[in-house]
């Protein structure tokens, strides 16, 4: 019998630990998922928006793309915040928006795990 109760504990034991983990590990995917999730909305607003604004180029479109911009500066690590705000700084350098163009959908790839 004294044999069995340190037994049983330790099996006890290892169900509450294994539970604990499962529930940590759930819990931090949830956490990715949504970040992930959060990004993915700010970036593809952003680019809808900077996509507006170059047809249309009005003030409304500016406003939206200066949203959305400020939703990325939330979530987004600095390679994606520095390729935006390079962004609005080369708008009337051709070569310069269209290197900003590049880096920033580069950046965005990065950090949503998304290859080329």
């Amino acid at each position: 019998m004294t044999q069995l109760i340190p037994l049983l504990t330790a099996f006890g034991l290892g169900s509450i630990i294994t539970a604990l983990i499962q529930s940590w590990l759930t819990q931090r995917s949830k956490e990715k998922e949504r970040a992930f999730q959060e990004k993915q909305t700010a970036y593809v607003g952003l680019l809808e928006a900077y996509h507006r604004a170059a047809v249309e180029g009005t003030d409304e479109t500016s406003k939206q793309f200066a949203y959305w911009q400020m939703r990325c500066e939330l979530v987004a690590p600095h390679q994606v915040r520095d390729a935006i705000r390079r962004i609005v700084e080369t708008n009337d350098d051709r070569e310069g928006r269209r290197q900003a163009d590049h880096d920033m959908k580069t950046a965005m790839r990065a950090d949503l795990g998304i290859t080329q």
